[in-house]
C-alpha cells in the first residue's frame, strides 16, 4: 500500500509508552527497522544507527529533553535528520529547533499518514548523505516578497513561534483574519505546514534577521 524507495530505520525516543508501541507498529508494518527509547540518556548511551536511520523525537522528556538530545545528534550524528514531535505548548520549542537544522516537527495528535510522508523524505535525504538537510529554496524570497505587508508580519509572527492569539494582540486584529492571513501565506508559497514556512523563512534569511536583532 505504501511505496518505499529505499531501506533504513527510525529510531523513536518517547517516554510515552502507548506512543513508542503505536509507532513501532506503523513503521515495523512498512518493513523498516525500528529501535525504540523510553529516555533520551538511553538512546545517547546504548543507540548506533544503521543505515540510513531518521529520528522520531518528543520534546518534553524526563532528565534529557528532545532539544537535548537534538544538539547531541547534531554533534555526534550530523546527518541524522530528526522529526520533533511535540504538544501545542511545545511548538515554540520546536520552532527553535527547526532553526537549528531538525527536519521537521509535527504537533500531536498528529496525521498519521503525513508522518509516514515526512519520515520518507528524512530517510531519502539520510541516504544521500545530505548534512544540509533542506536544499535551499531558490525562489524563497520571491515567494516572501509575493506576500501583503499584513501577511509577512503574520509569517514572522508564524515562525517567531508565537500563537494566533498573541500574534492578533499584537497586529490589533482578530485570530479569524491571522487564520485567513496564514491560509493565504500556505496558498501563495505552496507550503503545507508551520516546519515548511520555517524553512521557507529560513532561506528567505527573515529568521536571522530576525534572530540578529535580539
Amino acid at each position: 500500500m505504501h511505496s518505499w524507495a529505499l531501506n533504513g530505520s527510525v529510531c523513536i525516543v518517547d517516554d510515552d509508552v502507548h506512543m513508542r508501541a503505536f509507532l513501532l507498529e506503523v513503521f515495523t508494518s512498512l518493513g523498516l527497522r525500528v529501535h525504540e527509547f523510553a529516555s533520551g540518556d538511553l538512546l545517547v548511551r546504548h543507540w548506533k544507527p544503521d543505515g540510513p536511520t531518521c529520528v522520531l523525537l518528543d520534546v518534553r522528556m524526563p532528565a534529557v529533553s528532545g532539544p537535548e538530545v537534538h544538539e547531541w545528534l547534531r554533534r555526534v550524528h550530523a546527518d541524522i535528520p530528526v522529526i520533533f514531535l511535540t504538544g501545542f505548548a511545545d511548538v515554540p520549542t520546536a520552532v527553535r529547533a527547526m532553526r537549528l537544522g531538525a527536519f521537521d516537527f509535527l504537533e500531536k495528535p498528529f496525521n498519521v499518514q503525513h508522518l509516514i510522508e515526512r519520515t520518507r523524505d528524512a530517510l531519502r535525504a539520510c541516504s544521500q548523505c545530505r548534512v544540509q538537510r533542506r536544499s535551499p529554496d531558490g525562489g524563497a524570497a520571491v515567494r516572501v516578497a509575493s506576500l501583503t505587508p499584513r501577511e509577512r508580519n503574520v509569517l514572522d509572527g508564524i515562525v517567531a513561534g508565537k500563537r494566533t492569539k498573541t500574534i492578533a494582540a499584537e497586529l490589533g486584529i482578530s485570530e479569524r483574519t491571522v487564520e485567513t492571513h496564514r491560509a493565504s501565506i500556505m496558498h501563495k508559497t505552496g507550503k503545507r505546514s508551520i516546519a515548511e514556512l520555517v524553512a521557507l523563512a529560513l532561506s528567505a534569511g527573515r529568521v536571522e534577521s530576525r534572530g540578529a536583532s535580539r
